[in-house]
């Protein structure tokens, strides 16, 4: 797995241009909530809407969320999705995607991989993307819905998507990749699996979010803040049972090839900390 940058797909709804970054100095903020504040801060001008997945998203079980970090009304939110977004942007080949600055008028985003297009506000989102191997983002009710289900608190996301024009995005993600040690990697999977009774809710019969195979009914509405190492990971909050445990958490990082120490996560909550101070 290469960590030498982290790779964001900056898309510019004004211009109607799209670009893929790589970042080599922000590996140290992790994923998830980390890599998008830092996100936040570098186009911050631009008034970005970020979303970010970690380094355990598409590959290991209740790694479930996206993260999404924005300004709204000059306050700075952290919030967490659900569904299958997070896999389809790991599978994009990206850490985040940014969305810059106001669309002129409505519009849709179908991103396939790395590739945006920008459709009329019309187009029909089924009709997007490669079928199992794409995520649905509508704003056709009154939330902003992920997989016609998944959504997040409050109404932060859906005041950013009508203020820069976007009526929904299709994302297809069809990159695949390897773990280092497959054999190691898919013993620990397995390991993981098993801890659902670590979990804080009960298995149910709801739509489950990608890697999770509890399908409890707290995931519809996402999470809001929140433990920083869980949620730049980006683990559900109700397995940090699981992913508070240090051991699991690099265990789970060297089989996919990433070289965190673990002085590079005990300085992560100081590097967000002072990132928000630079925000504010």
């Amino acid at each position: 797995m290469e960590t030498e940058a982290k790779k964001a797909l900056v898309i510019d709804l004004e211009k109607r241009t799209s670009e893929v970054k790589s970042f080599k100095d922000l590996n140290k903020f992790v994923g998830g909530v980390g890599l998008g504040l830092k996100l936040l801060e570098i186009y911050r001008e631009e008034n970005p809407v970020v979303m970010s997945v970690g380094p355990l998203n598409g590959f290991f079980p209740f790694a479930s969320k996206t993260s999404v970090v924005l300004t709204d009304s000059g306050v700075i939110e952290d919030l967490y999705v659900g569904g299958s977004l997070s896999l389809r942007i790991k599978f994009a080949g990206v850490d985040s995607i940014v969305l810059c600055k106001k669309a002129k008028e409505e519009m849709v985003l179908d991103i396939l991989n790395t590739q945006v297009s920008f459709k009329p506000k019309d187009t029909d989102l089924q009709s997007l993307g490669l079928p199992g191997k794409k995520c649905l983002v509508s704003t056709q009710s009154k939330k902003v819905l992920v997989n016609d289900y998944f959504s997040t608190p409050e109404n932060f996301l859906e005041n950013s998507f009508k203020e820069k024009n976007v009526q929904g995005i299709s994302i297809t993600g069809t990159e695949t990749y390897k773990p280092d040690n497959f054999g190691s990697y898919e013993k620990l999977y397995q390991n993981i699996l098993s801890r659902e009774g670590d979990l804080s809710v009960e298995k149910g019969i709801y739509p489950s979010c990608s890697n999770c195979p509890m399908g409890c009914g707290k995931s519809k509405v996402g999470e809001i803040g929140g433990n920083v190492l869980i949620h730049s990971l980006v683990a559900c909050q109700y397995a940090d049972k699981v992913y508070s445990d240090i051991g699991i958490v690099f265990s789970c990082l060297n089989s996919l090839g990433y070289d965190y120490t673990h002085e590079d996560l005990e300085n992560l909550p100081k590097l967000i900390e002072d990132t928000l101070k630079g925000l504010s």
